[in-house]
């Protein structure tokens, strides 16, 4: 009875161990998916951001370049006025298009308070500056008046405002905007102003140009206000653009930018402003005039789409391999955990249970070997000798594998899994029943140098260590059929069968080099410790104790010549 209950305790203990590797690995594991899922929507969310940042971007510059051809149409000729109103109608067309598609990017990628703002906002001061632009042309040519063109100009300058408003509002609530691409949703705000501000440089001189009147000095200030911001914001963008990311690509728009509009934009626009003070006539109409700056405000563009596809295809990299990550992840896990629960039960089922069931038949007849005779004159099923003997013959087989493991256990050192002196007292006992072997046996003596200053310095721990890494790259360079000894604190013997003095000492040389490459990292330091070590080598001999000798004498040599070498 006692027996059973012993058995039904550990198949109780049993279970327990296999919940504790199961919520072990549960542990480890769901934090790490948890992880690596929230790393992928954030990404997937900084994609989606980035995307939202690209439409509003774009529909920032549309609604801004919407006054060139408000202008045009504004300064026409009564020749060039149907042209101009047909570019403006179908711009416009262009324009209400990118709206409605932004708006509904904001919806579908998680900004509906601002696509509220930008549909409310925009549409209704658009309305308004294009009813002004309208109102203008309606306007017969003989009551026109530059207030009146400047008034118009102006509201269409409010439209911009709201979108710039929203864009903003999209660059600080992405996450993006603490990510490694956090300057380039700055470079776009950054752009977005630049090309406004570029717009107005020449929009707020535009009225005056187009009816060949002195510019007003509100205006002038307004312009060269415009022009200083310009300047300033094209210093900002250079300073902010990090030094990895500047493309050739980049600097090759970065250089159309500086040369177009800087250079040639904002003068032409500094040339009407000096005529204007110089009471000359202007070198450009109106028309002109816009022709002109259009084209140059075209490079700034360029470069805001550039960073943006830039932008994009970065977060699009970060978040395939983020989605990777996560899937990689979920596998490893999953399977992890399968294999693990799958293992045990199985070991559980073929080995535990077995096992358990083979010890209460053990305690069972240990506890009744006494009567066995007995016993088997009572049971009705007949034992036959030969059944008997096989039994007998297994459970002495299984008394010699006891024997052979715990022979090995005791023939083998405990910290470094080489042989010990036991052993090596065997495989001497084996040597010396054939002394002829001793003229082809090889032996190298292992010495680590100054290792009493690793233990002084560290401790016998870290030292420990130390002979555990030696003894591990020994191992990695000789075969099965060559034996390791651990024969002092840090000492280890090579012995070599069927070699030669040559070979012998290259194995030794190919040794102590692979010890002096190889740091030893030592993980309580957090740091690798430099290693060397000597050797010295002995091929053929009379006697065990000879060889020994010999090997030993070219050690000290070795040792008294400054370490770190192999001598025989």
């Amino acid at each position: 009875m006692n027996q059973k209950l012993r058995s039904e305790h550990i198949r109780h203990k049993l279970f327990w161990s296999m919940s504790v590797i199961i919520a072990s690995l549960l542990i480890i594991s769901v934090p790490l998916t948890v992880n690596s899922y929230f790393s992928y929507k954030k990404s997937e969310l900084a994609l989606s951001e980035i995307l939202v940042l690209q439409n509003v971007a774009e529909l920032a510059n549309n609604v801004s370049r919407e006054r060139a051809p408000s202008n045009k149409v504004m300064s026409s000729t009564p020749e060039e006025l149907e042209a101009n109103l047909k570019e403006l109608t179908e711009y416009r067309k262009k324009v209400d298009r990118q709206i409605q598609k932004t708006v509904y990017v904001l919806n579908s990628h998680g900004f509906p308070d601002q696509s509220e703002a930008l549909y409310i906002n925009l549409i209704k001061r658009l309305e308004t500056g294009r009813k002004a632009v309208d109102e203008y042309v309606a306007t017969p040519v003989s009551i026109r008046s530059a207030e009146q063109l400047d008034q118009a100009i102006k509201k269409m300058f409010v439209a911009w405002d709201a979108t710039h408003v929203v864009l903003k509002d999209v660059v600080y609530h992405s996450v993006g905007r603490t990510s490694s691409i956090s300057d380039n949703y700055t470079l776009v705000l950054l752009l977005a102003d630049l090309r406004d501000q570029a717009g107005r440089v020449a929009s707020t001189i535009m009225a005056a140009v187009s009816y060949q009147q002195p510019i007003a000095e509100n205006n002038i200030s307004r312009s060269l206000q415009n022009q200083y911001q310009v300047h300033y914001l094209w210093d900002l963008i250079n300073t902010l653009q990090p030094a990895e990311q500047r493309t050739e690509e980049y600097l090759d728009l970065h250089k159309k930018v500086q040369a177009e509009f800087i250079n040639k934009g904002i003068p032409v626009v500094a040339g009407l402003v000096q005529e204007s003070r110089q009471n000359k006539p202007y070198s450009l109409t109106g028309t002109e005039l816009t022709k002109a700056m259009v084209e140059k405000f075209a490079t700034v563009v360029d470069l805001q789409s550039y960073i943006l596809k830039r932008s994009l295809s970065s977060v699009e990299r970060s978040y395939k391999k983020e989605f990777r990550k996560f899937i990689f992840t979920l596998t490893v896990s999953a399977i992890s955990l399968f294999s693990a629960l799958f293992t045990l039960i199985y070991a559980r089922k073929k080995v535990f249970t077995p096992l358990i069931e083979a010890r209460q038949k053990i305690l069972e007849l240990s506890e009744s070997h006494q009567s066995i005779s007995h016993k088997i004159m009572e049971d009705k099923r007949e034992i036959s000798l030969f059944e008997a003997i096989q039994k007998l013959q297994t459970m002495l087989q299984q008394r010699d594998i006891l024997e052979f493991q715990l022979r090995n256990i005791a023939n083998t050192d405990v910290l470094t899994g080489v042989s010990n002196r036991l052993a090596l007292n065997e495989y001497i006992r084996l040597l010396e029943l054939r002394p002829e072997r001793l003229t082809q046996t090889g032996l190298i003596i292992i010495d680590i140098d100054d290792f009493k200053i690793v233990n002084d310095r560290f401790g016998h721990i870290i030292g420990d260590q130390v002979i555990k890494f030696v003894a591990d790259t020994l191992k990695e360079h000789l075969t099965s059929s060559e034996l390791v000894v651990r024969y002092g604190g840090d000492e280890f013997l090579i012995i070599i069968d069927n070699t030669n003095f040559k070979d012998a000492l290259i194995l030794a040389e190919n040794i102590r080099q692979s010890i002096g490459r190889s740091d030893c990292y030592i993980k309580e330091l957090n740091e690798f410790v430099g290693i060397s070590v000597s050797a010295g080598v002995a091929v053929g001999a009379v006697s065990w104790m000879a060889l020994l000798e010999r090997a030993d004498k070219s050690l000290l040599k070795v040792k008294t010549q400054g370490k770190n070498a192999v001598l025989g």
